[in-house]
């Protein structure tokens, strides 16, 4: 039976025969790197995203990876992000306010 190994927000069968596969969590920040709105194809984008666990390293890479081109080409979805952090700190919904709290970090 293949074993799973978690690392740097990817999933990784140790069967050479399979891709490795990226949490969901992963995807939805590779989401936030990218120019175009998040939610503009899913309404529930970030409301979905305070209910998963933060990966907190993935997340940290790739804001460390960014150059200042990079970063005022998506300016609008970090802020969005840093906004909905606050937004989601006043929720009644425990899971969401610890992860949250999480990301600014």
């Amino acid at each position: 039976m293949a074993q799973t190994e978690k690392k740097g927000g990817l999933l990784r069968k140790s069967s050479a025969s399979k891709k490795p596969l990226k949490e969901k969590v992963v995807l939805m920040y590779d989401d936030i790197f990218m120019t175009e709105d998040p939610s503009k194809h899913n309404p529930r984008f970030w409301e979905e995203l305070f209910l998963m666990k933060v990966n907190l390293e993935y997340l940290e890479g790739k804001l460390e990876a960014l150059d200042g081109e990079e970063l005022m080409k998506i300016k609008d979805n970090i802020n969005c992000l840093f906004q909905h952090c606050i937004q989601a700190l006043g929720e009644e919904h425990p899971i969401r306010v610890v992860n949250a709290l999480q990301v600014p970090h």
